[in-house]
């Protein structure tokens, strides 16, 4: 699927992304590995604040996977009128309408324009670290219509992991629905495994520690998104963990 320019009418998206985005990685028949130690982080209109963008297809329904970076004395930045969000804080703390939260919190908000929730924004992040402030995930865009269940969880919670797929393996179920599973898994010990659900492709992004597979070894920062063909038996040592999610490569306007 060749790449196509961005979509003027692609007005869902935050004002203060990255002025001409361009699409990136919009072939979901190709594997694609994005890794932690060649990170490129784009500039926004917002002082502080810098993404990476790992997915951008647009379109009336823009989709995106990327993290952002937060320094210190960052401008806020508003995350609301766009079709879903996804989020998952990886460092720092946040303060936004919805409260102060935390590094490991994980939040799933369906279609902000048509519930009565506050605007998430994010006005605040600090952290021990001067040069550093925050670091998030955010998913956008790859719900489906019929995923409608707001979800806020404490992955430093242990009583949310529970046995994985192989001996040594821990999984936390965030989310669920239809053909879709978003989860984190943590390695106790060295070990391998393959999915054994056929979620019509996967994503991984390396949150601690490095994965391998037959075809390279992937520190902390990496993003992998594989097409079914192209599946991988994820190994990694104790002290790993890694967001994995798979079934969501469906969508309205992404016929993979």
């Amino acid at each position: 699927m060749p790449e196509e320019p961005a979509d003027a009418s692609d007005n869902s998206l935050p004002a203060w992304f990255c002025e001409h985005l361009q699409p990136l990685h919009t072939n979901f028949e190709e594997r694609v590995v994005c890794l932690g130690d060649d990170e490129r982080w784009l500039a926004t209109s917002r002082v502080g604040v810098e993404m990476r963008i790992m997915e951008y297809v647009p379109g009336t329904t823009p989709r995106v996977a990327a993290q952002l970076r937060f320094s210190e004395g960052h401008d806020p930045v508003e995350l609301a009128n766009h079709p879903d969000l996804e989020i998952l804080i990886q460092k720092g703390e946040l303060t936004s309408q919805l409260g102060s939260y935390d590094s490991h919190w994980y939040f799933r908000i369906p279609d902000l324009r048509n519930r009565k929730l506050p605007d998430l924004s994010f006005e605040r992040a600090a952290t021990m670290d001067k040069s550093l402030a925050a670091l998030i995930y955010i998913a956008i865009g790859q719900m489906k219509q019929s995923d409608t269940e707001w979800r806020r969880m404490d992955t430093q919670d242990e009583e949310n992991w529970f046995p994985g797929p192989v001996d040594g393996t821990d999984v936390m179920p965030l989310h669920g629905h239809g053909s879709g599973n978003v989860m984190l898994v943590r390695w106790n010990r060295t070990a391998a495994f393959k999915t054994r659900i056929d979620p019509r492709g996967e994503e991984l992004l390396v949150l601690n520690g490095a994965v391998y597979d037959a075809q390279g070894y992937y520190p902390e920062g990496s993003w992998i998104r594989n097409p079914i063909k192209a599946w991988q038996a994820w190994g990694a040592k104790a002290g790993t963990v890694a967001y994995y999610k798979n079934g969501h490569f469906a969508h309205s306007e992404i016929k993979p």
